[in-house]
Formats: structure tokens, C-alpha cells, sequence
């Protein structure tokens, strides 16, 4: 039931007439409280009853994609004409100030070349230029003292340069900060070696920036921070140009995002803080939930709503069994669990305890899709209110989940942004593809690369025929630039295996190919991309014809390629474009030929494991389908759905951080002593705080039910007795 604040709220009025005439507000509760669509009320309020401009009013949401329903509700056509509330994150405006007040900021903030307009770096393209900062160090065996790929450590150096800058740490003190949570023993040296390999690459990578005027986001970060909201001009100018602030999940915002919205209230004519109690998901990246609550002691008013709209019934008194089974006790403040005069009365657990655990991991997930089927087609839930979750999702739990519910006729996608781009079938498929065409790159893919991109290329190839084609009508030695053989040149055999439909649909696609290598010039290669997509493979017969999946990709890799080379293309000279390039710099071809190195530049970086950057429509995009993501990115959605799947709930990863021996979250944090030693107690507590935050996070989005798939061995083959599983084993016998 809706509890009387948030109606309040709703109606534009409370019982003494002032919430909304209240200069600063400070708004907290569990999610599904209703706290955003009270937000949104506000602005609306504003924008009907005080007839504010739309663009004195800012919303701050610290993803994008958690925007969408302010967007949504100012589209209606009842809120008033006029200048468009603006919604953004602290990323963008910050980018868009230094863009703006780049010629007052540039030199103080100690750029070579000031006069010269800023390169702006997405994670893809900052990836590519630390790249080689690293592995110039690998090739030394700076890094042999850990066992990590390149593409990892490339994160890592990049994280601790993106927590420097927004925590307010000086390059020296994160890496002082780091280089107290390595432990004593024999390998301490190695380790502090290790750290400050990345220290030095860290500040060298710093220095490149200034010398090339590359802005990445902790620099921008920086430069906003340090000189921008330092200056009198710049700041006053900045802060008049919004007289009302509405900050949502501010949980889920860094420190330097915080401290901007408490300098900024004292300038407002009003502003609303939006927290959502058992949040700061993204500590990871730089959430600081602990200080966006004593953002409450810089407010007039401090709200806080209690219950849930969204939750299952009985959803309130599991959290409290949970929240006693972490902490012995109920979390303080949170005010939960069948305490004495709680209004909800008793009913069933929106949790479903299995009956008994399969031992095998494939009998767990027959399970899951056996009881999808049902859901759907007995108990009509639409495929879309159903996530299924695991701790980390693999490629064969994704490529068994969604190829048994296609066989069964239900819809389902899956979301996983952490992973780095060549980890998707689809675009290893179109790099494959690419490397064909682009003789001129003298990149030869093996046999496998080729074999499996016509598996995923023609519809109807099985990975069996996909070999058998790939060995006949493929050479990796050929001279010429590996094109592929005519189907008609291949043995008798071969083509009657193959089969005579899949080998016209090879032709049509090795034609493709041998048009575009005959081109007189090469396309930009997100055009080539784009091009492939759309001309062929997008076509019926080809693997990607009515993939949802693979056209979300597809886009993501145009994007991705398309942003690589609006940043790189001026660069030259860090290219290869001097004395070992083919064409001069200077001669009529070397437009042509820059589109060459910088095609074969993007191509090493995805292929070294680039992660790639968050595009919006990857997050936005709500298919009529089943979900299947990571648990953290499910909760990053901020999103409820009918029912949820946790599959694996024994398995050790549902509480485990990733191994990250060059960076740290919790210590890269203003809420940690930089002289205190990070060591087993301080993790053992921090697993089991998360632990507790995302099983209650999880429950918050659930409407209906929450089924629970255990096997008794992993997908590894491993015995799985992890603390999800004792946690919730806790929560039974309080029951």
C-alpha cells in the first residue's frame, strides 16, 4: 500500500503546505518506494505551478540509461511548451564544461599545446593509447610477477588513473594506498614492483594526454574538478546556469559527483536528492554510497519513504530475515523484517526454496528453461517480466539458455557490458570477415577464425560442415591474401556435405568479398561493417536475419569503430604513418591509406581484448524476450520484473570481486584511512556486506516470485557449497 509521504509528494502537497516549497530536499527509501515518480512530480510541479523554464532545471542520474523515465514523462503532451528540461550525468556535463572553457582551462591545467582543440577519449580509444604504454613494460617483464592478460591490466592502470581523479588523490597516493594491501611474505617486492610499473605507466600515460591534447575521463574529470570549479568565472558562470537540481540515485554517484551537487546547493533556488536506501552497486566504478547520505546534513528536509510499490507480499519480511542473518541483528535504519507493529501480515515467501538440488549444472538449467516454458505458455507471464541471473554468466550457460528456449519458441536476449568485444561470436565473425577483405592489412585468420565466422555467417552451417568448408575453399598460406575458394572448385565430396543450398550462400558471401577487395578504395571500416551487415548478413539465409542480438552488436561494433576513428584519425604519426607506412603522408593516397592503419589499428585493439564502451541503446533496448544477465547488471537496470531465476546459488561468485591485484575499490575511497592495512577481516566483511545489498537489491525488483536453481556440482565440476547458499539456508531455518 502507498504509504502517505509518497502520495504527498505525488499530489504536489503535504500537511503543512511546504515539502515542495521547501528549498532542498533530501528524499531516501527502498527502491520500488516511489521516490523517482515523485521526483518527476516535482519537476512537473515546477514546470506547471512555478512555470520554471525547462532549461533551469537539470536531472543528474549516474548512468544515462536511468534517465529514461524522466525522458519519458517530459515527452507527454501535457507538460508545457518551452525550453526541454536537460538530463544528463556528471561525465557529460563535465566533458561539455571543458569543451566550453577549454581555452580558459587548457593552460592551467598544464597542456602542451593549449591553443589545440582537445581530442575527447572514450574507454575503447583511452585503451588504445595505454596499450602500448603496457606493453612495451610486458615485453620487459615488468609485469611477470602477475598472471593477467594485457587487456586486464590495461583496465586496471586506467581504473586507479579514473579513482585518483575522482576521489581527489593525487597519482602518489593512490599508488601509496594501493601499496598498503599488498601482504607481507616472500612475493611482497615482486607485488610492490609491480605497482609501481603502473605508476610510472600511469604517469606517462598522463604525460602523453598533455602532450597531445587527448582529454580521457580522468583527466576531464580533473580538469573540471581542479581548474574549472576553481575558477570564480568559470564556476559562477557554470552554477547560474541552473537554478534547480534534481539528483536521482545519488547512491550510485561518485565522490567527486557529490561534492559537486553540495558546493552547488548553497546556489540553487532548489534541489532534490534522491537516494535509494541498500544501494552503491557501483562501488566498483567509484560509487561512494556512505557520502551521499551526509549530503542529507546540507538539506532543509529530509524525507524518507517506507515500504514498496514493487516488491512481492512478504518480500519486507525476508529482507528482515536476511538483513539478521548477515549482521545477527536488523540493519540500523533500515527498520524491516517482522519487527513489532509491522503492518504487512503474514503470507508465503516470494522466494522458491528448491524442492531438491540436480546434481549435475546442466540438469539445473533443463530445470530453468523447463519452468520458463510453463510460466510463459501456462501461466501466460510475458517473456519479458522474467531475468534469469547467475553470478557470471559464461558462454555456455548463455549459448545452452538461449539456444533451448529458442527451441521451445520463447524469445530471450542476453546483456553482458563487462565483457570485452572479440568475447561475442558476432564480432569475432565480422573482424573474421573484415581481415578477408582487407587484403592490404597482411592479416591471415586461421583456419578456426574463418571456419566459425561462416558458421555464424550462413544460417544453415552447422560447426561440423562449417569446418569441413572452412578446410577446403580456406588457405592460410596463400600468398594473395587468403581469399576463399570458388564453391564450384571444390571437390564433389565436400560440396554434397556442405550441401549445394549452403554452398550458394557461401558464393553469394565470397562475391561479396571479391567485389569489395576490387574496389578501387576501402571503405572507413565501421562503414565496412555497416555495409556487410546490411547488403548480406542481415539477408534471409544469413546468420544474422532476425537476430536481435546480433543487430545489437553489429551497432555497438559500427559505434565503436565510428568513435575509434573520429579520435584517432588526426593521429598519424601514432599509426605508423612516417617512414614504415606504404604511402607517404604527404601523397594523393594517404587519406586511403590512413584509413588502412587506422582499420588495422582498431582491429589489434578489439583483438587484444578491449573492453568496449557503454552504448546507450545496448541498456535501453526492452525486447519482448527473457533476460539473461550477470546479477550486478541486472541491478544496474534499475528495473522490476514478474519473476527472477538466480541459477547457481552455490557457486562462490555470488560474493567474490574480481581478481584486480593492480587496483582496489574500497581502499581507492575517501570512506578509507590511507595508513590502515586492507586484510582478511576487512574483505570477509565487504563480501558479506555485498552479499546482503545485492540478495535484498534482487528481491526489491521482484513482483512476483524468485526461484532458486542449485546443482550440487558447478559448471567447472566443482562442489558447490557457496555463501549465497548458506546465507539463504540461514534464512529458511528463521522461516
Amino acid at each position: 500500500m502507498e504509504n502517505s509521504a509518497a502520495s504527498s509528494l505525488r499530489a504536489g502537497f503535504d500537511s503543512d503546505g511546504s515539502i515542495l516549497q521547501s528549498n532542498t530536499l533530501f528524499l531516501s527509501g527502498p527502491f520500488g518506494a516511489g521516490k523517482t515518480t515523485a521526483a518527476i512530480e516535482r519537476i512537473l510541479w515546477l514546470l506547471r505551478q512555478e512555470r520554471v523554464r525547462g532549461d533551469q532545471i537539470l536531472v543528474l542520474v549516474p548512468q544515462l540509461t536511468l534517465g529514461q523515465p524522466y525522458q519519458e514523462a517530459l515527452r507527454s503532451s501535457d507538460v508545457p511548451a518551452g525550453a526541454l528540461v536537460q538530463v544528463t550525468t556528471v561525465a557529460s556535463l563535465s566533458r561539455s564544461s571543458v569543451a566550453l572553457y577549454w581555452p580558459l582551462a587548457a593552460r592551467a591545467a598544464g597542456f602542451v599545446e593549449p591553443r589545440r582543440e582537445p581530442t575527447f577519449l572514450n574507454l575503447e580509444t583511452t585503451q588504445y593509447h595505454m596499450a602500448g604504454l603496457v606493453e612495451r613494460a610486458a615485453q620487459q617483464g615488468e609485469f611477470d610477477a602477475i598472471r593477467l592478460q594485457r587487456s586486464r591490466i590495461v583496465s586496471q592502470v586506467l581504473d586507479n588513473l579514473n579513482k585518483a581523479a575522482l576521489h581527489g588523490f593525487t597519482l602518489e597516493e593512490a599508488y601509496g594506498r594501493l601499496e598498503s594491501t599488498v601482504p607481507p611474505g616472500e612475493k611482497m617486492v615482486a607485488r610492490l614492483n609491480v605497482l609501481r610499473t603502473a605508476r610510472r605507466i600511469s604517469q606517462e600515460f598522463r604525460q602523453l594526454c598533455l602532450e597531445e591534447s587527448l582529454v580521457d575521463y580522468s583527466l576531464q574529470m580533473q580538469v573540471f574538478l581542479r581548474v574549472i570549479l576553481e575558477n570564480e568565472w568559470c564556476r559562477t558562470h557554470l552554477f547560474r546556469r541552473f537554478r534547480h537540481l534534481i539528483i536521482d540515485n545519488a547512491e550510485e554517484e561518485t565522490y567527486a559527483a557529490q561534492e559537486l551537487v553540495r558546493r552547488w546547493l548553497p546556489h540553487l533556488e532548489s534541489a532534490l536528492i534522491v537516494v535509494d536506501e541498500d544501494g552503491g552497486y557501483r562501488a566498483f566504478l567509484g560509487a561512494d554510497a556512505e557520502n551521499a547520505v551526509r549530503l542529507s546534513d546540507h538539506t532543509e528536509k529530509r524525507i524518507r519513504l517506507r515500504g514498496s510499490l514493487v516488491a512481492a507480499p512478504g518480500s519486507s519480511r525476508l529482507i528482515g530475515r536476511i538483513n539478521r542473518a548477515v549482521n545477527r541483528q536488523v540493519v540500523e535504519g533500515i527498520g524491516e523484517g517482522g519487527a513489532a507493529g509491522e503492518s504487512e501480515s503474514p503470507v508465503d515467501s516470494p522466494m522458491v526454496f528448491p524442492e531438491h538440488s540436480y546434481r549435475f549444472y546442466p540438469q539445473m538449467v533443463e530445470w530453468a528453461v523447463d519452468l520458463i516454458e510453463k510460466l510463459v505458455k501456462d501461466d501466460g507471464v510475458e517473456p519479458n517480466e522474467i531475468v534469469v541471473l547467475a553470478p557470471f554468466v559464461s558462454d555456455a550457460l548463455r549459448f545452452s539458455l538461449l539456444s533451448r528456449l529458442e527451441e521451445k519458441g520463447i524469445p530471450a536476449t542476453s546483456h553482458r557490458p563487462s565483457r570485452a568485444l572479440n568475447a561475442e561470436p558476432a564480432v569475432r565473425t565480422l573482424l573474421t570477415l573484415a581481415a578477408l577483405a582487407h587484403p592490404i592489412w597482411q592479416r591471415r585468420p586461421p583456419r578456426a577464425d574463418v571456419a566459425l565466422a561462416l558458421e555464424n555467417a550462413i544460417a544453415a552451417l552447422d560447426p561440423v560442415r562449417a569446418s569441413v568448408l572452412a578446410q577446403a575453399a580456406y588457405d592460410v598460406r596463400d600468398a594473395a591474401g587468403a581469399a576463399l575458394r570458388d564453391f564450384a572448385g571444390l571437390r564433389g565430396d565436400v560440396q554434397r556435405r556442405v550441401s549445394f543450398a549452403s554452398g550458394e550462400l557461401y558464393e553469394r558471401l565470397r562475391g561479396w568479398l571479391a567485389d569489395y577487395r576490387a574496389e578501387s578504395e576501402f571503405s572507413p571500416l565501421d562503414r565496412f561493417f555497416a555495409r556487410l551487415f546490411g547488403e548480406l548478413l542481415s539477408q534471409p539465409g544469413f546468420g544474422f536475419h532476425e537476430q536481435a542480438d546480433a543487430a545489437r552488436i553489429t551497432d555497438r561494433l559500427v559505434r565503436s569503430a565510428q568513435d575509434f576513428r573520429w579520435a584517432i584519425g588526426g593521429q598519424g604519426s601514432q599509426l605508423g604513418m612516417g617512414e614504415e607506412s606504404p604511402v607517404a603522408a604527404g601523397s594523393p593516397d594517404a587519406g586511403s591509406s590512413r584509413k588502412v592503419e587506422i582499420g588495422r589499428a582498431y582491429l589489434d585493439l578489439v583483438e587484444g581484448g578491449a573492453l568496449g564502451a557503454l552504448y546507450v541503446p545496448a541498456w535501453t533496448v526492452e525486447d519482448s524476450a527473457v533476460l539473461i544477465a550477470p546479477a550486478y547488471t541486472f541491478l544496474m537496470r534499475n528495473r522490476a520484473v514478474d519473476v527472477q531465476f538466480w541459477l547457481d546459488i552455490g557457486a562462490e561468485g555470488w560474493w567474490q570481486r574480481i581478481h584486480q591485484p593492480l587496483t582496489h575499490p574500497y581502499v581507492l575511497s575517501r570512506n578509507w584511512p590511507r595508513d590502515r592495512i586492507w586484510g582478511d577481516p576487512e574483505e570477509f566483511r565487504s563480501r558479506q556486506e555485498s552479499l546482503r545489498r545485492l540478495s535484498i537489491g534482487l528481491l526489491r525488483r521482484a513482483r512476483r516470485r524468485v526461484y532458486l536453481g542449485l546443482s550440487e556440482y558447478g559448471e567447472s565440476g566443482m562442489e558447490q557449497r557457496g555463501p549465497l547458499l548458506r546465507l539463504l539456508n540461514r534464512v529458511q531455518v528463521q522461516a
